[in-house]
């Protein structure tokens, strides 16, 4: 317990975000906690920690514990802006079984719960899979969310232009890594351009893709209009840097789903 105790003392003087203590949350017992932080996260996910860093990660906390003797395993990335805090659950969230319905932004599979809440995308994993571990879930997770108060960040610039239902269907993109995993088929058509930002929006019945991009410079969105007209449907706002595009269906055929699939 003492352990429990100063291990608690030294996280809260170096995260700036609440988490699951027993302080906080009756029946759980923490069994080890990890931080990393910016290019640290290499030593954590090798092989994803590039995807991160372009969307502005900053720490990680990982928590392995027990809540009422059932193993759990809670990850929570800080990331430097909300957007960004949701680009990287939005990548993440796929092939849900409950979506944004228990908490606004969420994403359930077996023994899974991913949910972005203000700068924090975290996931919470059950390690029994002999038991229904959604209550349990639910639990963690409403917990997290409610010590950790944060501003209105439903009107994110973009995310209103789309359907209410997110999770699954509504990505935002910041970069190569993340239009490749988010829609490889559109990736060619960004290669030249940096430092843009896409809400990108694929329908889930037709699968066709449509976005609003903010350009770094009217430039970039000019010399993008001028490189891909045949490809796509753009229409550049009055502010010059943003445009919304629509892709070119041809006649015999539809839009490529996400990751180049039929």
């Amino acid at each position: 317990m003492f352990a429990q105790l100063c291990s608690f003392v030294l996280l809260q003087t170096i995260l700036p975000f609440n988490y699951l203590t027993p302080q906080s949350i009756e029946q759980i017992e923490i069994k080890n906690e990890r931080t990393f932080e910016g290019p640290g996260l290499y030593g954590f996910i090798n092989g994803g920690a590039d995807l991160f860093l372009e969307y502005g990660f900053q720490q990680l906390l990982e928590q392995r514990f027990a809540y009422q003797g059932i193993s759990f395993i809670a990850e929570y990335y800080l990331m430097d802006t909300q957007e960004h805090a949701y680009g990287i659950y939005s990548i993440h969230a796929f092939k849900c079984l409950r979506a944004d319905e228990r908490f606004p932004v969420e994403c359930l599979t077996p023994g899974l719960l991913q949910f972005y809440h203000d700068r924090l995308y975290v996931t919470l994993k059950c390690l029994d899979r002999t038991i229904d571990a959604l209550p349990y879930l639910d639990r963690l997770a409403a917990e997290i969310i409610a010590q950790n108060p944060y501003i209105d960040n439903t009107q994110m610039a973009g995310r209103s232009l789309f359907p209410a239902s997110h999770s699954g269907n509504l990505y935002y993109v910041c970069g190569d890594l993340g239009l490749s995993t988010a829609y490889i088929t559109w990736a060619e058509h960004f290669v030249p351009f940096q430092n843009y930002a896409m809400w990108l929006w694929i329908d889930p019945e037709t699968k066709q893709p449509a976005a609003q991009v903010r350009f770094a410079s009217a430039e970039d969105a000019k010399a993008f209009y001028v490189a891909n007209e045949k490809h796509f449907n753009i229409s550049v706002e009055q502010d010059t840097t943003t445009a919304v595009l629509l892709p070119k269906v041809p006649r015999e055929g539809r839009a490529e789903s996400p990751n180049g699939g039929t």
